[in-house]
């Protein structure tokens, strides 16, 4: 019986190097133009280079979907009210506000059949129909969907000290940093744990063979694991 977390397509075109471009060009153009003009036409600038960067990604093929106008709207409102009213902290918090509701979400994604890490997961990597229909896999990403909820979470709460307790371009650096950790060390923790948990599902090989399949995709020819 297939699972209902299935994604209806499998994932489109790996994120290039101008994805990562389009990712810190923002941040770098908020700097710029919050040191030289102030803050108006850093938000300004800001807002204008990730809608465009949204759209780019959009026309690449990478999944956004009906979800990129979503994310357009809300950077077009968060900009807007951001300069209407001249401050930071209408500005940042309306996006500390977007990441609570987004772990709230999580959370209560994990209270339904089709939890949000389940229904991610195979755009990630390869995820066969046994092992995405096993109670297992439900049970192992239910876990993951309330743990990341718990991160963002806490991650939202530094975002407001900080936003109380630094200027406005070492909150940005310093928020970079610390997400940008705090990502990396969520994705590998959140891999180990789905490697030995789905590793209980007689189907499953491993996630290691698997990421090696979805970049063999992609064209690329990684070593192969000691799995592999």
């Amino acid at each position: 019986m297939a699972d209902e977390s299935s994604p209806p397509a499998p994932m489109p075109s790996v994120p290039t190097r101008a994805d990562a471009f389009d990712q810190y060009m923002p941040i770098v153009l908020f700097l710029v133009l919050n040191s030289a003009f102030g803050l108006i036409p850093a938000i300004a600038a800001m807002t204008l280079w990730a809608v465009k960067a949204q759209i780019s990604r959009y026309r690449r093929g990478l999944p956004l979907g009906r979800v990129m106008p979503i994310i357009v709207v809300y950077l077009l409102i968060r900009g807007t009210f951001g300069i209407i009213y001249d401050s930071e902290d209408v500005y940042f918090g309306i996006g500390i506000s977007a990441k609570a509701l987004a772990a709230l979400a999580l959370l209560v994604s994990a209270g339904l059949r089709r939890n949000a890490t389940g229904y991610a997961l195979p755009y990630l990597v390869p995820i066969n129909p046994d092992t995405k229909s096993h109670p297992e896999y439900r049970a192992a990403t239910r876990r993951v969907s309330v743990v990341v909820a718990i991160i963002v979470f806490a991650s939202a709460g530094f975002d407001t000290w900080l936003l109380q307790n630094a200027s406005v371009n070492k909150f940005v650096l310093i928020r970079l940093g610390v997400n940008w950790g705090a990502s990396i060390a969520t994705i590998l923790g959140m891999g180990l744990y789905l490697d030995r948990r789905l590793r209980r599902i007689p189907s499953f090989p491993g996630m290691m063979p698997l990421i090696e399949r979805r970049l063999k995709d992609f064209g690329m020819n990684p070593p192969p694991s000691a799995d592999g």
